[in-house]
């Protein structure tokens, strides 16, 4: 699906143009054309080549899904890849989720493409359908800033969210005894901080480069926008390394508690072990075949070595009591 708008200052917002109108809008240099693929057909992606003539490794970029966040000067464009984040459900639960976001940024146009709807960038294409002028009439650069920052909102409430499930795992852990299922749980959330961590640091180094490095296709004074973005990650980017760090902790803690319980039982088994063993002894000595064994014709014999047993482990049992060994 292709959603495009192209805005004049003073004039009526145009959407849905027609191939021919968005190639013949791209020569006008006083307006703002803002074209965003969602899940395109391949008929579709060929515009990107055909109208816009991007560079064969951009496109190839966009149709494979799979780059990390960067940014790239065709000096006539900025190519960036950006990742939004979303929640989905996986056997009932709600697992993180990254779509990627690839943005073209050229002197009178923004080309957005991704794979699967971007609720910011819907949002975003909402808005520029109500309101043109507030979203498109302070230029490319600063839309393009307008769609970062929206999408880069979205990953505190995420956050959020996931603070909120360690906290209410941290207290279920250690307030009830281990299980299989909160183990599952924690490397879960484990794994889902980390996806986040490998995305926020890489984006935010993107941002961050783009506004040292920014060249024609941004004005100096709007660069500061840019910044503002960078420092949203870099405090995002803290929070996910913190949360990260006390995932890892509370994992230790628990192997560390699941291991002072085993021990316990190793103690108790080693204890029992121990004390079995003077009868263990007696009756082993006592079942040999010898043809002259003391007390065993005698008449209370049996009863002596029942009490002789029952004596040593008693004595063996006081003397661990004395040693504190339990």
């Amino acid at each position: 699906m292709i959603t495009s708008f192209y805005y004049k200052k003073g004039g009526q917002v145009e959407t849905n143009l027609s191939r021919a109108r968005l190639f013949s809008a791209l020569g006008e240099k006083d307006g703002l054309l803002w074209v965003d693929f969602e899940a395109p057909t391949e008929f579709e992606s060929d515009m990107l080549v055909e109208i816009f003539n991007f560079h064969p490794l951009a496109v190839e970029d966009c149709i494979t899904d799979h780059s990390e966040p960067k940014v790239d000067d065709y000096e006539e464009y900025l190519f960036l890849v950006v990742h939004a984040l979303t929640m989905v459900q996986n056997n009932g639960q709600k697992e993180l989720s990254t779509i990627e976001l690839n943005v073209f940024l050229g002197p009178n146009y923004v080309v957005t493409f991704h794979k699967a709807p971007v609720e910011s960038v819907a949002q975003d294409l909402l808005k520029t359908q109500q309101k043109p002028a507030g979203m498109m009439s302070a230029g490319p650069d600063l839309l393009v800033h307008t769609i970062l920052d929206h999408l880069v909102d979205r990953y505190l409430p995420a956050l959020h969210q996931y603070e909120e499930k360690v906290d209410l795992l941290e207290k279920d852990i250690f307030s009830k005894s281990p299980s299989r299922e909160k183990l599952a749980t924690l490397l879960q959330l484990k794994q889902d901080i980390s996806t986040l961590r490998r995305i926020v640091g890489p984006q935010r180094d993107t941002i961050h480069f783009l506004t040292r490095n920014a060249g024609h296709l941004i004005k100096a004074k709007h660069l500061i926008y840019f910044r503002d973005i960078s420092d949203h990650l870099f405090r995002i980017s803290s929070l996910a390394n913190g949360m990260h760090d006390h995932l890892t902790s509370m994992l230790e803690v628990y192997f560390s508690y699941l291991s002072s319980e085993l021990n316990v039982v190793m103690k108790r088994l080693t204890v029992v072990a121990t004390l079995a063993m003077p009868a263990v002894m007696i009756a082993s000595i006592y079942g040999m075949n010898f043809r002259v064994i003391p007390w065993s014709t005698h008449e209370y014999g049996f009863w002596a070595v029942v009490i002789l047993t029952a004596a040593v482990t008693a004595g063996m049992f006081f003397w661990m009591r004395v040693k504190k060994w339990m």
